[in-house]
């Protein structure tokens, strides 16, 4: 190779393209709606999941205190059974507050379909004064209890 035709070597960088006239560098504002839009999508996405997951919070927590009531009400209709007088039946309960705050029993009697001295207690538990479908509890045979020490 001739000198004449050998390239200086520069420690310039190349210059940058030329930018085209009119147009400029950024984001089109079709690209911020479509980048807005998937970011909608995703937080609506996600508050709906929260709700969900805070609406069956609120529903195990009071299933598991439905799960304390339900001894406590079978408790309260043998009460009201043995305490009846043999002849009556017992009183119906209503509205009667438990253990648990917000949580109240009715409890109705009626004689045993079967001719035996039972009861035949039918109990809804209600919260905050709402039935609810797993509050209904499934009808109680009692009968009075012949070891009363209260007597």
């Amino acid at each position: 190779m001739t000198p004449a035709l050998a390239r200086p070597v520069s420690a310039v960088a190349p210059a940058a393209p030329a930018a085209v006239p009119g147009r400029r560098r950024g984001f089109t504002l079709l690209e911020v709606l479509i980048a807005m839009a998937l970011l909608l999508v995703g937080g609506v996405s996600i508050l709906a999941v929260f709700t969900l997951a805070v609406a069956h919070r609120v529903e195990r927590d009071i299933e598991a205190k439905l799960d304390l009531v339900r001894p406590e009400v079978r408790a309260m209709a043998q009460e009201a059974v043995d305490r009846a007088d043999k002849q009556l039946p017992p009183a119906t309960m209503t509205n009667v507050a438990t253990s648990q705050p917000g949580f109240t029993v009715s409890i109705r009697f009626q004689k045993s379909p079967n001719d035996d001295p039972a009861w035949v207690a039918a109990a809804r538990i209600a919260y905050r004064g709402e039935e609810f479908p797993q509050g209904i509890l499934p009808p109680m045979f009692l009968v009075r209890n012949v070891f009363s020490f209260s007597r």
